[in-house]
């Protein structure tokens, strides 16, 4: 029998893995620092699957916890259902509101500050103040496909959170469509067949008749939906029969095909659907094989960023824009350094700023926050 406690430790470290990937493709595609571009090689600079990761771990976890508490509602109508688990579902959102929103709301008033600091045009404050409310109804991944096609990525340090609005839309939605199942055998095929008309349907139709439109939520909805499919699968008791080396291996294997493979290709039709499989069995692998994510050396690293992941995803661009800005500003003399001596502060600020106040955040936002939505 597999420890929960140490399936999840390959989970955590997954979404490390994910944290890197997102930390890079921000760095050096957005905020252009330029160490990035100086030490990394352009093949390597594709992190956009790991929001795939992200979509496919929260579709897994999020179901799991649901599942059990399902089972055991009564039979009969929708109706009586939606009913008997109203104590279920006031619990989940209360504790999604409370894993999200503060460190959100935190972000939104440091962006704030920053702006206030060294933006003269006051047009970045409707769309910072609207943030919140359309990353609750859905609306904010819109928002940024239209602020992308226009070149206007005002809404700064708040990009990231395009993947909220979507995850917010599944936090409310999905509950209740599980409920509309009467038993876990349905929930599942439900899962199953929602999530694969979005990978080999929706997905393809959506490229070819609109182009890639890479924040749209149906074109993200699929790692969700086939996650949730998994975690009915999932038997605490069960696992793979590979051995820890073949686990690993093929974790590997999947996390380069992530990482490597929007740059290696043109994109097509079925680009999108490729990552997003492999974003799912690797979270498949990460659950049912115990040790595929425990790589060798990188293990503690994506153990402590997988911990802190949320924070560091909803802060690392804010805190990018805050290096890009410092650094070609008069406050740095970067005249008296050489280029070299030059990126190297500029990572170590970098580095070190994001660290620190990662941790401050974990520490004194997100951990009591999540604690509080759980009493």
């Amino acid at each position: 029998m597999i420890a929960k406690t140490r399936i999840f430790n390959d989970i955590e470290r997954l979404r490390g893995f994910a944290c890197v990937l997102v930390f890079i493709q921000h760095a050096a595609w957005i905020c252009q620092l330029r160490f990035i571009y100086e030490i990394v090689p352009s093949f390597l600079l594709f992190g956009s699957g790991a929001v795939h990761i992200f979509f496919a771990i929260s579709g897994f976890i999020i179901t799991l916890s649901l599942k059990a508490k399902f089972s055991s509602l009564p039979d009969g109508l929708f109706l009586d259902r939606l009913l008997a688990a109203r104590k279920i579902l006031l619990s989940f959102y209360k504790r999604r509101f409370f894993r999200i929103f503060p460190v959100m709301i935190l972000v939104v008033i440091l962006l704030g500050i920053f702006y206030c600091a060294t933006e003269n045009d006051l047009s970045w404050t409707s769309s910072l103040l609207r943030a919140p409310f359309e990353i609750l109804f859905g609306s904010y991944s819109n928002s940024v496909e239209l602020f992308v096609s226009q070149e206007k990525i005002h809404v700064g340090g708040i990009g990231p959170f395009w993947t909220l609005a979507i995850e917010a839309q599944f936090y409310i939605l999905w509950p209740v469509v599980l409920l509309m199942c009467k038993n876990n055998n349905a929930r599942a095929l439900v899962s199953l067949c929602l999530g694969c008309f979005f990978l080999f349907i929706v997905n393809p139709l959506s490229v070819a008749f609109w182009g890639k439109k890479y924040y749209l939520i149906h074109n993200n909805v699929s790692e969700l939906l086939l996650g949730s499919f998994f975690a009915f699968l999932y038997r605490e008791e069960y696992s793979f029969a590979f051995s820890k080396k073949i686990a690993m291996l093929t974790s590997s294997i999947l996390a380069l095909l992530i990482w490597f493979y929007p740059s290696t290709v043109n994109a097509s039709y079925f680009t999108g659907t490729i990552i997003s499989l492999a974003s799912v069995f690797i979270v498949v692998l990460a659950a049912f094989a115990e040790g595929s994510f425990a790589i060798p050396l990188l293990g503690k690293i994506f153990d402590f960023l997988g911990s802190r992941s949320f924070s560091f995803y909803a802060l690392q661009l804010l805190l990018m824009n805050i290096v890009v800005w410092y650094t070609n500003s008069i406050y740095f003399p970067k005249e008296s350094f050489s280029e070299y001596e030059f990126l190297f502060y500029q990572f170590i600020m970098l580095l070190a700023l994001l660290l620190a106040i990662v941790e401050l955040a974990y520490r004194f936002v997100e951990k009591p926050a999540r604690q509080f939505g759980y009493r």
